[in-house]
């Protein structure tokens, strides 16, 4: 796994000329590659072209429907950030470990977040390196017994999470939660202990009902139940501009104010390369070539940055 930040897109970016940022490079003797005529860097070099300055941020991905790519976009996410010179750590809470599994890791041995509060353990010590800029808290199948964990211990729901993940603000820019399809006590945690509350959707039949079922749970069980400001941020995965169905939800998205004020503004086109970069042990940046799921995803961590710097 080597995601890569090619020099044209922090030009892009910093809307600089692709010129000043190869004598930015040149001038500060900055570690770089080079393939296909194509200029790119990793973690350690992007910390001092881009010299992002946010405000450490926690964002949970959850919904309540499975099977909508939450997994898919928030590794990739997450593996775009790191390359952005930021520090970025997800937390795995799904039992089934998707994201743990994508980042080629064996979390038999390891602990996950059952073992940390049922043992009282440091979350610190817990924590797995994938590459430079991005670290990874695993998940297994234990992971299913945090629910009972939280209920048959009466844990506080508003502070047992948090005061775990709080600390860890002093080490990261950004922390993702990745949540499984669910609104139980645990994901009800990891949702108090954030600053956005990120809900994945797809263009497919009853996801705008299941998107404003998850709405009116997030409400009931989290804003009105500990009287807090809920930031939540709709995203629209796998639109296919093929389909009459992606143009209708797009569309109901943008037309009801239930979701308009929430809906990010980038959007995530249909890509198999996605799945087909996982399915490598790669992430999606790994290759220099163009593709639109790159475009979508930095687009993404544009906005990902602006609610970070004004979080």
């Amino acid at each position: 796994m080597n995601p890569k930040m090619q020099a044209s897109d922090a030009a892009n970016y910093l809307q600089v000329s692709l010129q000043a940022i190869h004598k930015n490079i040149k001038t500060n003797g900055l570690e770089t590659s080079k393939s296909q005529n194509k200029v790119y860097f990793g973690h350690k070099t992007a910390q001092k072209i881009f010299k992002i300055n946010v405000k450490p941020t926690c964002f949970t991905w959850q919904n309540l429907k499975g099977g909508v790519g939450k997994t898919n976009l928030s590794f990739a996410a997450a593996t775009r950030l790191s390359s952005y010179g930021l520090k970025v750590l997800v937390i795995d809470l799904d039992q089934q470990g998707n994201f743990t599994q994508a980042c080629d890791i064996d979390a038999e041995a390891k602990p996950v977040m059952f073992d940390i509060i049922h043992s009282n353990m440091d979350m610190s010590e817990c924590i797995v390196n994938i590459h430079d800029g991005l670290d990874l808290l695993p998940s297994r199948i234990e992971n299913a017994l945090l629910d009972n964990l939280f209920t048959i211990n009466s844990l506080p729901l508003d502070r047992e999470l948090n005061k775990r993940i709080s600390p860890l603000k002093k080490i990261y820019d950004i922390i993702f939660i990745d949540c499984p399809p669910a609104l139980s006590p645990s994901v009800c945690a990891a949702a108090l202990s954030a600053d956005h509350i990120i809900l994945p959707t797809d263009p497919e039949k009853f996801s705008l009902s299941g998107l404003q079922i998850t709405l009116n749970e997030i409400k009931k069980n989290i804003s009105d139940r500990y009287d807090i400001n809920v930031n939540t941020k709709i995203l629209l995965n796998k639109f296919d501009s093929r389909t009459n169905l992606s143009h209708q939800v797009l569309t109901a998205l943008l037309s009801d104010e239930k979701f308009n004020d929430k809906l990010f503004k980038s959007f995530i086109r249909t890509s198999q390369a996605f799945p087909n970069a996982i399915s490598k042990g790669m992430t999606i940046f790994d290759s220099l070539r163009p593709s639109t799921a790159k475009e979508d995803i930095d687009l993404l961590c544009h906005e990902l940055i602006d609610l970070c710097e004004n979080a």
